[in-house]
């Protein structure tokens, strides 16, 4: 429920509560997020709480409290409790799941030209290691494009494997909203048609709890994984995975749990102590612990409508203050916009005197500010995030910033 009473102003006033330098401006949340001052807090309380007395946490409360975890986020998206399972990242979850099921000859998994990198190598991977089974169908998504658009090629691609014989599609691996560019995609309409063609449908839902709303009920898909670590709030890593009961049995973690003969919910809770960070030993619990006082705080600042109508405002008008300024244009329709926005940049993919790199490197040693850049459709963009901590005065010095690098590489 929105906090009727909140008294939250969003923009420049909301960086007392983040850890972020005064003198940064970061208009790129979407690659790794970042969290309050009152999640750290939290994090902070379990990890003392776990390392006062490792076996009594382990042994005998590590499993109630994750199911509390679980609890609240399987209300937050409307699915149930015994149904989704922390793992530490969306691609973990993905990898979990292709490389769990079977896959017979003529299987074909089907994804789009957008999907994220770690993704396109790890379906590679499954091809390679089912040679003669497995072959890959990539659909061309190239923006600008309308939802109508898409929806005709996916239905065109899969009419036209449904003709040929002996194979089918087994699988496609869709976004909830891609990463580069980053733009919401029509999942509603893309799931019925998947599952009327008996395709198995996995999604990369990496950019979508806390940005979107989310009813995996009724959007039903097969698979979903979310980052909670990215617009949640949570800290670093915490991802949720779904997996509905049917297919529960089907599904394994990438590491083999002493618990697999217990089923689904223990052998995802336990794979083995986890000691990557020498200031926590059981470093990969307390992240996934945090989703208590990440929602709390979304619901004490004025509640999820609130922040998704900020950050979406933001996005549209900061990205066109942007590209006027480069004399360009941003990706639409504003339908496909909630808080990353991308804007294309003056720079033509000939010019080989620029680069990401290079971009980059000014952009942190010579103005220290954050987007992301990225090659789309033969042009350079880059990618902005709006938050609850940034305002327009943010896009506008990051659009003078962008426009100082890009005609250094023109005038040159």
């Amino acid at each position: 429920m929105p906090n009727e009473g909140s008294t939250f102003e969003f923009g420049r006033s909301m960086r007392s509560h983040f850890l972020l330098d005064d003198d940064y401006i970061p208009l790129n949340h979407g690659s790794y997020g970042t969290y309050p001052k009152v999640v750290r807090e939290a994090l902070q309380g379990y990890r003392d709480r776990i390392e006062s007395n490792p076996d009594k946490f382990i042994r005998r409360d590590l499993e109630s409290e994750l199911h509390k975890a679980r609890e609240a986020v399987a209300k937050f998206i409307n699915v149930e409790v015994n149904e989704i399972v922390f793992v530490l990242n969306a691609t973990t979850g993905i990898n979990a799941i292709l490389k769990s099921l079977k896959y017979e000859k003529g299987d074909k998994l089907l994804y789009l030209s957008t999907v994220y990198s770690s993704i396109r190598e790890l379906l590679n991977f499954i091809r390679e290691n089912n040679q003669e089974t497995v072959e890959l169908v990539e659909i061309e998504a190239n923006y600008p494009l309308s939802d109508d658009d898409l929806i005709d090629r996916f239905v065109k691609v899969i009419q036209e494997e449904n003709q040929k014989p002996n194979t089918r599609i087994k699988l496609a691996v869709i976004d909830s909203i891609s990463s580069q560019p980053g733009v919401i995609f029509p999942l509603q309409r893309l799931i019925p048609i998947l599952r009327q063609n008996d395709i198995l449908s996995i999604v990369d839902g990496a950019h979508a709890i806390g940005q979107i709303p989310l009813d995996i009920k009724e959007m039903n898909p097969d698979f979903f994984v979310t980052n909670c670590h990215k617009w949640l709030y949570t800290a670093r890593s915490s991802a949720i995975l779904y997996v509905p009961y049917k297919h529960q049995k089907k599904v394994h973690p990438a590491v083999t749990s002493p618990f697999t003969i217990y089923g689904f919910i223990p052998e995802f809770s336990w794979t083995g102590t986890q000691d990557f960070r020498q200031d926590d030993f059981f470093f990969l619990f307390s992240p996934y612990l945090t989703i208590h006082a990440a929602l709390e705080f979304r619901e004490k600042i004025g509640g999820e409508e609130k922040i998704r109508n900020y950050c979406k405002k933001l996005a549209i008008e900061g990205g066109n203050k942007i590209a006027s300024i480069l004399g360009t244009e941003i990706i639409g329709p504003e339908s496909v916009i909630q808080n990353m926005v991308n804007i294309r940049l003056p720079i033509p993919v000939s010019n080989k005197e620029f680069s990401d790199r290079k971009f980059m490197n000014l952009m942190f040693n010579n103005y220290n500010f954050a987007v992301a850049i990225f090659e789309h459709n033969g042009h350079w963009y880059i990618r902005a995030s709006a938050q609850i901590y940034t305002d327009m005065e943010d896009f506008e010095k990051v659009g003078h910033f962008v426009k100082e690098i890009c005609d250094s590489f023109l005038s040159a």
